[in-house]
């Protein structure tokens, strides 16, 4: 159905909602997404100045507008992931309305034939997961170590979801720059890092430059089963 090819079950394997699965549009034809937070830049940015200083780039936004619905392929599955490229990289509030409606039916069909009761204001959970204390888990000698923690949990009919946060630590005496993970098992949304044209792979924000030693950054995502597993791929 078009949800599942919107969601990424088609040709190309791409998912037309920024930020949703593994593969999403990274250049979409949105200013906000297009250039670099005030917390990086420090100044306006003018119309002019933007678009020649920002419209051109070939990296990936430095913002991720999560759950915007861009224009998507032509008739033959045909998608060029390219900011000029407006007719199909821009996210529109008239195209993601209509989809977050499609998505909230299916989901009260399919809530309709789950078994159990679904909690209700002023109604306790069956089902409670205890916040578990930070651990940290690392390979051997390892640079880099990290704090897995599950700071939120709630469910929806008989389905479990769980909000991750994850600290990544600079345990050498060096700052720690262009620091690639590798995150499997991840089947919901993420925060704080950017992906990158490989798949599973991750990086740091672009504001980012290193990680000093001793210091920390972290990241967030929410899903349901069991948390994604985080390694390192490389760094400098």
């Amino acid at each position: 159905m078009q949800a599942d090819y919107i969601l990424g079950k088609n040709p190309k394997s791409t998912s037309y909602i920024v930020g949703y699965g593994q593969n999403y549009p990274t250049h979409v034809h949105h200013r906000g997404a297009s250039i670099a937070s005030i917390y990086v830049l420090h100044s306006v940015v003018g119309c002019v100045q933007g678009f020649d200083a920002w419209y051109r780039r070939p990296e990936a936004n430095p913002n991720v507008v999560y759950g915007g619905l861009v224009g998507g392929p032509d008739k033959y599955d045909n998608f060029v992931d390219d900011r000029s490229n407006y007719e199909q990289t821009e996210p529109t509030l008239s195209g993601t309305a209509p989809l977050v409606g499609l998505f909230s039916k299916l989901h009260s069909i399919n809530s309709q034939y789950a078994a159990g009761p679904t909690p209700t204001k002023g109604q306790i959970s069956s089902y409670s997961h205890p916040k578990v204390a930070a651990k940290p888990y690392e390979k051997p000698g390892s640079q880099v170590e990290f704090f897995h923690t599950i700071t939120n949990s709630w469910t929806v009919g008989r389905i479990a979801y769980y909000r991750h946060k994850v600290v990544i630590k600079n345990q050498s005496e060096k700052p720690i720059t262009s620091l690639k993970l590798e995150i499997e098992n991840l089947s919901g949304a993420l925060w704080g890092l950017s992906p990158t044209q490989n798949k599973n792979i991750y990086e740091l924000p672009a504001w980012i430059k290193a990680i000093a030693p001793g210091s920390e950054c972290s990241f967030v995502y929410v899903q349901g089963g069991p948390q994604a597993t985080v390694s390192v791929q490389s760094y400098h």
